[in-house]
């Protein structure tokens, strides 16, 4: 088995949260960094992110704040849920298989913890590719997971060099009203939560998702956090990237470009 390091963090808003799994990676990039890391992590508040290459325009009259995430696909609203990231290599680890390989296996054991708690989710099957709807929710790709054909959790994963980001949210609760009115009432039709099955909490279902990580991806986790290097990073990210409206807002390959800006080369996006 191998060792991972488990990060436990509180709600945060928007920029915190897309800074610190970027400085993730970026840390694990430098060479600072020598084992895989688990993050987990919820929301402050509702946060729209939006996709690396994403044209936020049509989400801008919502009124709800905006954040651009380092990993590719389409706008979800961040609220009731659990969210994990995921940064490892790529090279010669459980990873090597390539993306498609990286996102069955990570989905595999969110649909075991769901599963342990009475959710029986199944793999999409559904070719990854970008809908003209702008909404994560709103169609699912291969291997993430629906129950019932209404999908539950979506992902997201940049790859740079030999180490790869991966994130995604677990719904476990919807506020459908908001969602219809930033999206539209077809797209809440197509989701579904936790909530809707289970009165498992968040943090025990986040205990169990752990467990299942470690079972997996052939972990033995132990609680760490960020370094001093990283901690640095994400600063340096908050000012230049995440904290900045205009940056947040920026639409097509522009806003990835700014990553020389950070001290990091802009990558690939993964597939929603």
């Amino acid at each position: 088995m191998d060792d991972w390091r488990l990060i436990i963090d509180p709600p945060g808003d928007g920029p915190e949260n897309m800074a610190t799994d970027e400085a993730l990676l970026a840390g694990a990039l430098a060479g600072g960094v020598c084992h895989p890391t688990l993050r987990v992590y919820g929301w402050s508040e509702p946060y729209i992110s939006i996709g690396c290459l994403q044209d936020p325009a049509s989400l801008v009259p919502s009124g709800l704040p905006i954040v651009r995430r380092p990993t590719g696909g389409r706008a979800l609203i961040h609220d009731v849920e659990l969210t994990y990231s995921i940064v490892a290599g790529s090279v010669d680890t459980v990873f090597s298989g390539g993306i498609m390989d990286a996102y069955s296996r990570i989905s595999g054991c969110i649909a075991a913890a769901l599963r342990d708690v009475g959710i029986g989710a199944e793999f999409s099957s559904a070719r990854a590719g970008y809908a003209k709807t702008p909404a994560c929710f709103n169609s699912s790709s291969r291997y993430e997971l629906l129950v019932g054909g209404r999908k539950i959790a979506g992902s997201a994963q940049r790859r740079l060099k030999d180490h790869f980001l991966q994130h995604g949210s677990i719904l476990f609760g919807i506020d459908r009203a908001l969602n219809a009115s930033v999206f539209s009432e077809g797209m809440v039709e197509k989701m579904t939560c936790v909530g809707d099955f289970s009165t498992v909490g968040v943090e025990e279902f986040r205990t169990v998702l752990i467990r299942r990580m470690s079972e997996g991806l052939d972990a033995v986790f132990a609680p760490g956090a960020l370094t001093g290097a990283e901690t640095e990073l994400k600063a340096r990210l908050l000012r230049l990237k995440y904290s900045r409206r205009e940056w947040n807002l920026e639409t097509g390959r522009s806003a990835p470009a700014n990553d020389r800006a950070a001290g990091l080369q802009a990558g690939r996006p993964g597939t929603p």
